[in-house]
């Protein structure tokens, strides 16, 4: 789960403006060497590459060139690009190509390949080297629907010596997703492989050092239907951005916002908002849909949140310009709710606070529990009682409240409520838990909602739950 300063209801639209002048190049080499006649040594397969749906993807982050030229890696060719992108398969370059290639990449420019591209250069004696690994198999169509997983908790946030779990720029771009396509393996030759994206505890999407450049990979993108999946679109999409030095604008689902309250300041935080340093940005704005909200820099440099106090579903679109001119945009919704109305634990500007976590990453978290995602969790550490108290930010009347469970669940659960967070009452109390979805039907009035938890599940180590609804 990822906390970074804002949750994204619907991931809607992301783009670059700049002048087509000033637009990076990048030259695609594509085409398959098995056609028209099948290399010795290599698997008979052939493949379609869909360049015109890379291109469209890509439409206004780079002007694009497309070769099925070997003869075009040549050293005064490339001179004139900023990014060489790989859709193809089974390409053998000869030597001169590689060593122009390699010094095209080593002296600051960057290679990308896509899918089967992993497969281009195999008769290189530098391929291991320059692609950070090699292929050793697939494609796997098992299981048929991928879970792309975008942050680094594979080890389910403990801390590992020899893994930074910082999350790559590229990964705070969007969120997890589901892609029907195949999976590829690939076995990492250094340490220094950066992991941006993964499924089924594989890498997906990788980058690392070459010289002073970069070269990263994106196995996923079988076929169109792929190609058309909104979170392949966005791994493509910022992977150039970032190779290309574009700023790129994080994302995360945003929370229902409440009519209680007019203004919830710094809404938008500068330092949240992109990976560029807020020091090296030279222009960030917002511009909203005015009817429902507007969004204002504040004398502190970030943005605050005024509502109109109308509810509905509205938008607001950011932009940032860095030093070097690039301008990414990335419009966003939002919802408007009437106050009193829905989820009560979800809205915008409540806070959590229980006992202590498993551990100190964001995989566990208290805040995971009012983040409207019925797979993230928060997880207790090895106790036999807890607690979660939920700030609800003002008093409001309860009449139900909603315990999504995990399979660490409480055999005794105490529900309290409170105006003062000093004086509880009683509310709810089930001796004989079973865990799963517990709702509690109940008739309070209280702003502090406080869940008391003992008696562990047998062979346990403590509690977890997914979400806390309330109404």
């Amino acid at each position: 789960m990822k906390t970074f300063f804002f949750l994204v209801c619907s991931m809607l639209l992301q783009c670059s403006i700049v002048n087509a002048q000033q637009l990076p190049r990048a030259l695609i080499i594509t085409g398959n060497g098995n056609i028209p006649k099948q290399l010795d040594n290599y698997p008979p397969w052939t493949h379609e590459f869909h360049n015109e749906k890379v291109i469209q993807i890509l439409e206004g982050i780079v002007s694009i060139d497309t070769t099925t030229h070997l003869t075009d890696l040549n050293e005064a060719n490339l001179k004139r690009y900023d990014l060489i992108i790989s859709n193809s398969m089974f390409l053998t370059p000869d030597a001169q190509q590689l060593r122009a290639l390699h010094n095209f990449v080593s002296k600051g420019k960057a290679y990308f390949t896509l899918h089967c591209g992993i497969l281009t250069c195999m008769n290189w004696d530098g391929y291991r080297e320059f692609m950070g690994g090699h292929f050793i198999g697939g494609p796997s169509t098992e299981p048929t629907v991928l879970r792309v997983i975008t942050t680094n908790d594979e080890f389910w946030g403990f801390p590992l010596a020899f893994r930074d779990l910082t999350e790559h720029p590229i990964s705070k771009t969007l969120n997890d997703f589901d892609i029907k396509d195949e999976l590829y393996y690939f076995q990492p030759a250094t340490p220094n492989i950066n992991v941006i994206a993964r499924a089924e505890n594989h890498p997906i999407m990788w980058w690392h050092k070459v010289g002073t450049g970069k070269v990263m990979s994106l196995t996923l993108g079988h076929d169109l239907q792929a190609k058309e999946n909104p979170g392949y679109q966005e791994l493509l999409r910022n992977g150039v951005r970032w190779l290309t030095g574009y700023p790129l604008i994080y994302t995360e689902r945003i929370p229902p916002v409440s009519t209680r309250a007019n203004t919830y300041p710094n809404f938008l935080k500068i330092q949240n908002i992109s990976d560029v340093q807020p020091d090296q940005i030279v222009s960030a704005a917002v511009t909203s849909d005015a009817s429902l909200l507007t969004i204002r820099r504040n004398d502190a440099g970030n943005f605050d949140l005024h509502l109109t106090g109308k509810s509905g579903h509205g938008t607001f679109t950011v932009s940032v310009t860095n030093k070097a001119g690039r301008k990414s945009e990335r419009t966003f919704g939002i919802d408007i709710v009437a106050d009193k109305t829905g989820n009560l634990a979800g809205y915008l500007g409540n806070e959590i606070t229980a006992t202590a976590s498993e551990n100190t990453s964001a995989v566990f978290l208290p805040q995971n529990t009012v983040d409207g995602d019925t797979l993230s969790r928060w997880s207790s550490m090895n106790t036999d009682q807890a607690f979660l108290l939920l700030d609800l930010k003002k008093q409001y009347d309860l009449r139900k409240i909603r315990i999504h469970w995990e399979a660490s669940y409480a055999r005794n659960v105490q529900i309290l409520s409170s105006i003062d967070s000093k004086n509880w009452t009683p509310i709810y109390e089930d001796k004989d838990g079973h865990g799963g979805v517990q709702e509690a039907t109940v008739n309070a009035n209280g702003r502090y909602i406080k869940l008391l938890l003992q008696h562990k599940v047998p062979g346990k180590r403590g509690f977890s739950i997914y979400e806390l609804e309330i109404f």
